[in-house]
């Protein structure tokens, strides 16, 4: 917030920027503009016509001369007299010197068209006439308009504190702008056709500016040809861009993973994969609909707790929360501080109708408050009912007594009766809350035999129901079924009311008045009546979560709503007046009655909240209707009900001038389209049911032409007909506005139904982007793309965590239980454990999804997590990676988890499985939360035998392997594939898709048009190509039975057997069906005619799996080709083919109308019975092409009714289908893609303005921006760990491995490390992006990292101050430099390497560079960008000797992976001083990559490069992409190590819970007994046992452990102390049979 200034003093005349006159001047210059734009087109059109251009005279001119006053005073007062307001030092100061009033003017945008405008051309045209024309140089001031609009807005705010959002000021800027175009268009029309009145101008430019282009009003020359073609390309810009600001406001999906509906529709997917019960299913969508209709989808925990700022979240809190908790007995008279905690520390819930709230079989850990809704508390008989006892409403509560209690068994449930809202409060959270008041907490403490006393009583009242109070004694709930129903029957009667009245009014002249009318019109209205009064007094609201009962409130509340105002004016019955003029010609009495029924109309006000109601209604009821296919459902009936309104006054104006008409003009579109043949007269006889049925269907016809802009042309407003001409001029403007709305609203629906798949998309593309620039191997980039394949099909493309966190805690927490449940009934410890822990332990899980062949921990890793396998199967492997276990179902690392202890075995995955962990120290926290830690180690000291029998088996197991087994099961299993099966990526395969894409494609058009233009015998060759499609189809059914392998849920499926049972499972009967020899058949019968085509439609179901076809030949092209065919192109040509198609099948089908047509069809009527099918086909396409796009020619006749209904069909089809939805697909498209750059230009420019406004220094504002710059463009907005974050733990690990493994098992700081040690240093590594010139180490200041570096330039500088250039793969940082220095000592000895020249290396290898590896160390050469190969690399060290050295010519790439372009080993004879070599470099293949000339001398090392330190200092030379480990957890590691060596499960326990230094104190008392039991149970001699131990030194199991100081709380990070650390200890020598190195403390499961 800026700090306003001290007060303003003002010298002189200032206009201050709050002054009210402000908003009044901006209010007369939006005028004043408007009127000079609007009367200079009109009076110079007028005065062309009239040939009359030098009159100066006249009211208007008048005006004008008023407002060039206006203007020159405005101009005055912004030069000297409008202070203004800056922003300086985070202060705000109104500036009112008047040279800086001139300054800030003179630089604005405002006063070059102020200068050019105010002129005073008038004065000329005294002198030399033509006054109009000197007025055109004014009209520049239009482009202040959309300015003083805005500036309107702000004043407004400032002045009157009045806000105008920026869609209201874009409408308005919208409006006026449309009026401009509009009287300039029609101006200049008016103006070049000299015989058309004003009226007809305005409908010429309406017709052209809406692109509706009736045809009635054509260009006559070619200056009138020439304005129209310059109108017609305005009017598709200016229909555009309204297009586009109206698409803008109703935009408002949210394409994100916060999208209501993605997220509903992803956590149903989940649910239904895991086959949870449908009563499940039902409660979470009927949970995710709540939100949606009753908070319009809005996370209200999202805004609390990321929108708004912590002290404004409290605030908020306290407001929504306070009712409740102040009513609370418990709460209401403690501490304001205690107070208000306790309410910022609820957590809103929502229950749905009839959904359990306290279950059986979870225990309440909290207590509840009621905001909203309606809870029955419920008592269990023994017979197993549940009986309610107690209802609550608003501002009660419930289970208060587990706060203080923890309840093993809830003593009541509690069902929600109705959709509630409630808040909670969790016990944990209240024990925090308690320790921080502790007077508050022993208050508490003694109230709880009261609150018990009191929850008694509250309890065991029985449930009453009705009204509980007020002076109502009858109601009706808001949520009663009744009312429901009630309100589909008045918006049954509401529809039958709009339809009807105009359709009598309008079309049934003549006709008397029906009993049946009066009946069905007084039974709306006594409907009506009813509703009037349920709605006043006995129709109850909620107010702020209370249910009003209250007839005077619930009156007044009615009253103050405005429905009762039309509702009332809706049954006055007007109509009475019927009864004194029963006729108006030429109005009978049936539309005269009509007429006066009109207020009725009144009640459509209505008809959107009518609609929701339903909606939410049949929700409520299980009906549930896509709410996609109820927008769109919504979008076609507002363009029908609309166009009916349109069509029956349309038809009226007709009837109007036909009655009025005199013989022999008829100036009525009716009567020129053969609706009328005679006079209207009155009486006369009423039309028959033909007449209007055709009368009707030509208005409809011409109201929907209008509405979707097709505008065909056959049926125009008459040009004599001013009414008419006017009519439709606004139908015009209506149907564009109805239009642009469609567009809008498809917009948003095309957007909400994309929201899924979009996001899917734009993160797989994103994850395929990050493979190719890390140029990760293609068997890693294979597992990726098939783990994102598998997540598709299974969750919709978002991983298992992400999908938890969506669901409500209490509904997740309810799910997990259930799918766990078996596992935990035989898991360690946990199966003894109260359910309350359960629960509270269920929080803390995860998900992981594991493909087949990942590993899930390695052998010597950290045991982090107990690991609960509940689909899938997993083998157990030793060392070598011998399997000697599968388990399928069950719990992996159990042991070792609860004893603190690495791995002993590895566990790969063998098929798909799904999985549930606990992390270490989530299990910890769980422990000291529910204070039994102790119980925890009781259990560990009192079941010690049954851990160690079981670890003891294991190993057995492993020791007892066979070395012949052990070579027979080492051998990798791989799987075999059956002879003759087609693999799913293979060509043959991706050929016989594209096969099957071309004949699907030719059967969608051959079929339609085989039954719309085949009239004789069916061609030969035409039948042998049918022939050829059923065989194909048919071989395809065998194929798919026998020989295409699939991929099912990722994994590779090749057996026969299995993808059979898929298939037949999935489109087997369809594609039967779709084989059917039917071709065969009927040509061998002789059916050749059009039955031919009706016999085969059936085959048209193999259209189904077209975009499967489609995006199979995409993936081809894209993986074969070096076509790339993006998500975007693929749906674009998408939206081409389904064009196309649904363009021809309207095409057969308009067709086979005029051809089975009885009457003058539109064949005969264009002259085309005798043309031949193609022609035929041809006109039909054409028909159907121009009307689907709203072109609309109108060239081809249409008579028939049949074929008007058809037209009518197709124009809303094509309206909604390929024209609004093609545009609104394309508008997404290019929305997603715009929004990110969109996102980057906002980020930068609020980092400039922060930046600005806080004063950061220039040279940090530019690397920061530079830094955007590379993110934007170099990396394209890839973030890496939230790419590494969304990928599961097996393939995370596995992209770290592949950069960091190779680097750490090389250092020496890691020699002593198993290869499953150096596996938990890699997943303990993160990403790191270092910016140009950052130091990574430094000598002589701590360096608390290490790193190793993947992308990018490193110098690194030693402390004599050689400088050489780091590697890729170089591990970084003085923790390993210490580790090499304390190993092998400082260096003595140099490798002087020179290189001379290089040669053979081909083009494609640009700028290579050169790695020599001596031992461990490793450093390169320059980057060589030219011939001039020359330099001198030394290698410093410690070894007496050097052998060999290592070659390696890479490829650099500036911000992505290196290519390898070859290496070779070069063999040194240490006898000569100098070693001169020609290396070939060799690739892959062997063969030669190039040559490298060297000169290679081995040294002792000189004086100015003797190191006095082993550190150095690396600095950053650009944007480098690194690994980083901290110190912090590398010591934490070593510790755990240390640790998990001991046979003290005790001490590793006290670690992992708090972290501190373990002393003898800390010691239970009770455990020298307990360590007795345990020797006793493990029959081991105490006799050897010192007891006279140094209080460093723990005795446990004949055996003593060192106590070493362990890191503190504050010197490990958080982050750091919540990672996993994995590392292996030193292993004993095991079996040498089985290779296994193996400690006695370790478990596999």
């Amino acid at each position: 917030m800026f700090e306003e200034s001290a007060e303003v003093k003002v010298k002189g005349l200032r206009i201050l920027p709050k002054s009210p006159l402000l908003v009044y001047w901006d209010i007369a210059a939006i005028f004043g503009i408007m009127f000079e734009a609007v009367s200079v087109p009109i009076q110079l059109a007028t005065y062309t016509r009239s040939s009359n251009l030098a009159s100066a005279h006249g009211w208007v001119f008048s005006i004008h001369y008023a407002f060039d006053i206006l203007f020159i005073i405005d101009m005055y007062l912004r030069m000297n007299a409008y202070a203004y307001t800056t922003f300086e030092n985070g202060k705000s100061q109104t500036i009112v010197d008047i040279d800086l009033i001139r300054k800030n003017y003179f630089s604005s945008p405002w006063y070059p068209i102020d200068r050019i405008a105010v002129a005073p051309y008038d004065v000329l045209s005294f002198a030399l006439g033509h006054h109009i024309l000197f007025r055109i140089p004014k009209l520049i001031r239009v482009l202040h308009l959309p300015r003083t609009v805005s500036r309107l807005r702000t004043n407004l705010s400032i002045c009157f504190e009045r806000s105008m959002n920026e869609k209201l000021s874009s409408i308005i800027k919208m409006f006026l702008c449309s009026i401009l175009i509009i009287v300039w268009s029609s101006a200049g029309w008016n103006a070049l056709r000299l015989k058309d009145s004003g009226h007809k101008s305005v409908y010429w430019a309406l017709t052209t500016l809406t692109t509706v282009g009736y045809g009635d009003l054509t260009p006559k020359n070619a200056r009138e040809t020439i304005y129209a073609i310059f109108i017609g390309a305005v009017g598709a810009t200016f229909t555009a861009g309204i297009i586009a600001n109206v698409t803008s406001f109703f935009h408002d999906t949210d394409v994100s993973e916060d999208n209501i509906d993605h997220k509903m529709n992803c956590v149903i997917k989940f649910m239904e994969n895991h086959s949870r019960p449908l009563e499940q299913v039902k409660r979470i969508r009927e949970y995710f609909e709540y939100i949606e209709r009753e908070q319009r989808g809005i996370s209200e925990d999202k805004i609390l707790h990321k929108a708004l700022p912590d002290h404004l979240k409290s605030e908020v809190l306290m407001h929504i929360t306070h009712a409740m908790v102040s009513k609370c007995p418990h709460f209401s008279n403690r501490e304001l501080g205690f107070q208000r905690q306790l309410m910022t520390s609820l957590e809103q819930r929502f229950f749905s109708s009839r959904s359990m709230i306290i279950t059986p079989s979870l225990p309440s850990d909290g207590m509840y408050f009621i905001k909203k809704g309606t809870v029955d508390l419920l008592s269990e008989t023994k017979m197993g009912e549940s009986i309610p006892f107690r209802r609550l409403g608003v501002d009660d509560y419930f289970s208060e007594d587990s706060l203080t209690d923890h309840w093993d068994c809830n003593p009541y449930l509690a069902v929600s009766v109705t959709d509630s809202e409630l808040w909670y409060l969790n016990r944990f959270v209240f024990y925090r809350l308690v320790e921080n008041f502790l007077d508050e907490g022993a208050q508490l403490s003694k109230l709880e035999p009261i609150k018990k006393a009191n929850t008694h009583s509250r309890h065991d009242t029985t449930v009453t129901h009705g009204n509980s109070g007020g002076n109502s004694v009858f109601f009706i709930h808001p949520d009663n079924y009744f009312i429901q129903c009630w309100f589909g029957l008045i918006l049954t009667i509401t529809i039958y009311t709009m339809m009807t009245i105009p359709f009598r009014y309008a079309f049934m002249e003549n006709h008397e008045i029906t009993t049946i009318w009066l009946l069905l019109d007084y039974f709306g209205d006594f409907i009506l009546f009813l509703d009037l009064l349920i709605r006043s007094f006995f129709l109850a609201y909620y107010d702020d979560s209370h249910l009003v009962t209250e007839k005077e409130r619930i009156w007044r509340h009615y009253y103050e709503s405005g429905k009762m105002k039309w509702h009332i004016a809706s049954l006055i019955p007007i109509e009475v007046s019927a009864l004194y003029q029963p006729i108006l010609c030429p109005m009978w009495k049936l539309q005269v009655w009509s007429l006066f029924r009109m207020n009725k109309l009144f009640r459509l006000l209505e008809i959107p909240a009518l609609v929701t109601s339903v909606e939410s209604s049949l929700a409520k009821l299980g009906v549930r209707v896509p709410k996609n296919a109820i927008r769109v459902g919504k979008v076609i009936a507002v363009i029908v009900f609309s166009a009916h309104f349109i069509a029956c006054l349309f038809f009226a104006i007709a009837s109007y001038n036909q009655y009025h008409t005199t013989e022999g003009s008829h100036t009525n579109w009716a009567y020129m389209n053969g609706l009328f043949s005679k006079p209207l007269l009155c009486p006369d006889q009423h039309p028959d049911t033909r007449d209007l049925t055709r009368r009707y269907i030509a208005s409809l016809y011409w109201s929907i032409a209008t509405l979707t802009t097709v505008g065909y042309g056959d049926i125009t407003a008459h040009q004599d007909s001013v009414i008419e001409i006017l009519f439709a001029s606004f139908v015009l403007i209506i149907g564009t506005a109805t239009y642009t709305l469609v567009i809008a609203l498809l917009d948003d629906i095309v957007s909400q139904l994309d929201v899924t798949s979009s996001l899917y998309k734009t993160k797989a593309d994103k994850v395929h982007a990050y493979c190719e620039m890390e140029a990760l191997p293609d068997t890693l980039k294979s597992k990726i793309h098939a783990y994102y394949d598998n997540l598709w099909q299974r969750q919709l493309g978002v991983s298992g965590n992400k999908i938890l966190s969506f669901f409500p805690d209490y509904y997740r927490k309810e799910m997990i239980i259930d799918i766990i449940r078996p596992y935990l009934r035989n898991t360690l410890f946990l199966k003894d454990c109260s359910a309350n822990f359960i629960a509270h332990i269920v929080n803390c899980i995860s998900y992981e999804l594991y493909l087949p062949g990942d590993t899930l921990f390695h052998e010597g890793e950290r045991c982090n997590s107990l690991i609960l396998l509940y689909k899938g199967k997993v083998h157990l492997l030793n060392s070598k990676g011998v399997k000697f276990k599968t388990v399928d179902n069950g719990v992996l690392g159990e042991t070792s988890f609860f004893c603190f202890e690495p791995h002993l075995c590895s566990a790969k995955a063998v098929d798909t499985c799904q999985t549930f962990c606990l992390s270490a120290s989530d299990f910890v926290s769980c422990l000291r939360e529910n204070k039994m830690t102790e119980q925890f180690k009781e259990y560990l000291f009192k079941n010690t035998t049954q851990i160690l029998i079981l670890k003891e088996s294991v190993l057995k197991m492993i020791r007892n392997l066979k070395s012949s087994k052990m070579k027979k099961m080492a051998v990798e299993e791989k799987s075999k594939i059956p002879k003759g099966v087609i693999l799913p990526d293979t060509l043959s395969r991706c050929s016989w898709d594209a096969m099957l894409l071309l004949q699907t494609a030719f059967l969608a058009f051959i079929i339609p048009y085989q039954i719309s233009f085949m009239s004789h015998d069916t061609a030969l060759s035409l039948f042998l190509i049918d022939v050829n499609i059923d065989l194909f189809f048919l071989l395809d059914i065998y194929a798919k039975l026998n020989k295409f392998a699939v991929i099912k849920d990722g994994s590779l499926l090749s057996s026969p057997k299995d993808f059979r049972a898929i298939y037949l499972k999935s489109s087997f009967k369809g594609d039967l069906i779709c084989a059917a020899p039917v071709s065969f058949v009927a040509f061998c019968s002789g059916v050749q005619d059009t039955r031919y085509g009706l016999l085969r439609i059936t085959q048209l179901i193999r259209i189904r799996h077209f975009g499967k076809y489609l995006n199979s030949c995409a993936i081809t092209l894209n993986s074969r080709t070096s076509l790339s065919i993006s998500t975007e192109k693929l749906r674009i040509i998408q939206i081409f083919i389904i064009m196309l198609f649904l363009c021809h099948w309207f095409a057969c089908i308009f067709h086979l109308i005029g051809k089975m047509s009885k009457e003058q069809g539109w064949i005969i009527a264009d002259e085309s019975n005798n043309s031949s099918s193609g022609e035929r086909y041809l006109r039909s396409f054409y028909w159907s092409l121009y009307t689907v796009t709203t072109i609309g020619y109108g060239s081809i006749p249409i008579h028939t009714n049949l074929e008007r209904i058809f037209a009518m069909v197709v124009m809303i089809g094509g309206a909604v289908v390929c024209d609004a939805g093609i545009t609104a697909i394309l508008t997404s498209i290019i929305h997603n893609r715009d929004q990110q750059s969109g996102e980057n230009s906002r980020r930068i420019q609020c980092t400039n303005k922060y930046m600005s406004t806080c004063g950061v220094s220039e040279d940090t504002q530019i690397r920061l921006l530079d830094y955007y710059r590379y993110d934007d463009t170099e990396l394209g907005n890839i973030n890496e760990n939230e790419i590494l974050a969304d990928l599961p733990s097996a393939l995370r690990e596995e992209v770290i491995r592949h950069f960091c493994y190779d680097a750490l098992r090389r250092s020496e700081l890691v020699n002593d490390f198993s290869d499953g040690a150096v596996g938990s240093l890699v997943k303990m590594m993160e990403p790191y992006l270092a910016i140009p010139n950052e130091n990574l180490s430094v000598i002589n200041e701590d360096c608390d990292n290490m790193f190793v570096l993947k992308r990018g330039q490193v110098k690194c500088i030693d402390s004599s101050g050689y400088e050489n250039f780091l590697p890729l793969g170089t591990l970084i940082g003085h923790i390993a430099t210490s580790s090499t220095h304390a190993l092998v000592g400082f260096p003595s000895k140099v490798l002087e390497i020179n290189v001379l020249n290089g040669q053979g290396f081909r083009t494609k290898y640009i700028n290579p560079y050169i790695i020599f590896t001596l031992g461990s160390t490793s450093v390169r050469s320059s980057v060589k960008k030219n011939n001039n190969w020359r330099e001198q690399i030394l290698i410093k060290t410690a070894s007496k000797e050097v052998k060999k050295i290592f070659v390696t010519v890479r490829s650099w790439k500036n911000g992505q992976q290196h290519d390898t372009i070859g290496s070779s080993e070069v063999q040194m004879n240490m006898d000569s001083t100098e070693n001169s070599f020609k290396v070939v470099i060799r690739d892959t293949t062997g063969k030669s990559a190039g040559i490298i000339s060297l000169s290679l001398i081995f040294r002792n090392m000189r004086r100015h490069e003797v190191l006095d330190t082993h550190e150095r200092t690396a600095v950053a030379l650009e944007y480098c992409h690194l690994y980083c480990l901290s110190r912090c957890k590398f010591e934490e590691l070593k510790r755990y190590f240390e640790l998990s060596n001991s046979d003290s499960n005790l001490n590793r326990l006290l670690y992992h819970s708090t972290g501190q230094p373990l002393h003898k104190a800390d010691v239970n008392a009770n455990f020298n007994d307990l360590c007795e039991e345990k020797h006793r149970a493990c029959n081991i001699d105490h006799s050897k046992t010192d007891n006279n131990q140094s209080s460093n030194f723990i005795a446990e199991g004949g055996n003593h452990f060192p106590i070493t100081p362990m890191l503190k709380d504050d010197e490990i990070p958080r982050r750091s102390r919540l990672h996993s650390l994995k590392i292996v200890p030193k292993y004993d020598d095991g079996d040498p049979e089985a290779g296994v190195r193996m400690t006695r403390n370790y478990s596999y499961y």
